[in-house]
């Protein structure tokens, strides 16, 4: 279903100018390789009923899927099948910029969210780019460190919900008081973690490149899409204040380990 209703969002986008339908794309790369609609089905493994139909009931149920194989099969990419304004096959090599089908495929899938879902993917994803862009996170000038601080809370509670809206900024500290493998800074909401870590704390976090942290160690974690500053336990994240109790990760939570935590400022 969501594949019919991504397709028949494109198909109507038509644009004033050169356009090419789906079809009129489809028979030109028949032509160039000189193929007909029943070695396209032999070649690209689509049935030869599903290409026939195309031409004798129209294409717009046409599924992302098999949009998927016949850019793969002729090199070109999905977007080109289905955007009638771009008319050059070979153009996101000129572009410097295409969306393949696996890219495609989980665009649709965000598009079908709830808020509280993009929300989640947005928090996700800036983490992420966050850890694969951490060079520039952090700057040394002479005594003086520079390194981002986000004001995205991280509970020592009862969970703060991963991606509100939320700041950075750089904070200038002594690089002495630094740890070396530090990339960036969050602050600690909640008084879970005390005496360790207290409300309004800055904790210094080192990105992990495989999310793995050891039992006994404290991380920031998103589980269920709610961020918390915890140590690992077994199956468990543990407060160091005895008054909250472990928050146990079952079968079907989805837990993330985003970075450890080395100390506060």
């Amino acid at each position: 279903m969501l594949d019919f209703l991504f397709i028949m969002v494109y198909s109507k986008a038509r644009k004033v100018g050169d356009t090419m339908t789906f079809l009129e794309k489809l028979d030109r790369l028949l032509e160039q390789r000189h193929l007909n609609r029943r070695s396209l089905s032999q070649k690209a493994g689509i049935p030869y009923t599903t290409i026939d139909n195309w031409y004798k009931r129209g294409y717009e149920g046409l599924k992302l899927s098999t949009v998927g194989k016949l850019a793969d099969f002729f090199g070109t990419t999905t977007d080109y099948f289905l955007r009638e304004e771009l008319t050059d096959p070979e153009y996101s090599k000129t572009q410097g910029f295409q969306v393949d089908f696996e890219e495609m495929g989980k665009l649709q899938k965000y598009r079908a969210l709830d808020l509280y879902g993009k929300r989640a993917v947005d928090s996700v994803l800036e983490t992420e780019y966050d850890r694969m862009t951490h060079i520039s996170q952090r700057e040394q000038r002479g005594w003086i460190t520079y390194i981002t601080c986000y004001d995205l809370a991280v509970s020592a509670g009862t969970g703060e919900p991963l991606g509100d809206t939320y700041y950075s900024t750089k904070l200038e500290i002594p690089s002495e008081r630094v740890p070396d493998s530090a990339t960036c800074c969050l602050r600690v909401s909640g008084d879970s973690m005390e005496p360790a870590y207290k409300d309004g704390d800055i904790v210094f976090v080192q990105r992990l490149e495989n999310g793995e942290l050891r039992e006994g160690e404290v991380g920031i974690f998103a589980l269920n899409s709610e961020g918390y500053i915890k140590q690992l336990g077994h199956r468990q994240l543990l407060s160091f204040n005895p008054k909250y109790a472990p928050i146990p990760v079952g079968p079907y939570d989805r837990l993330e380990c985003q970075g450890r935590v080395l100390g506060k400022l």
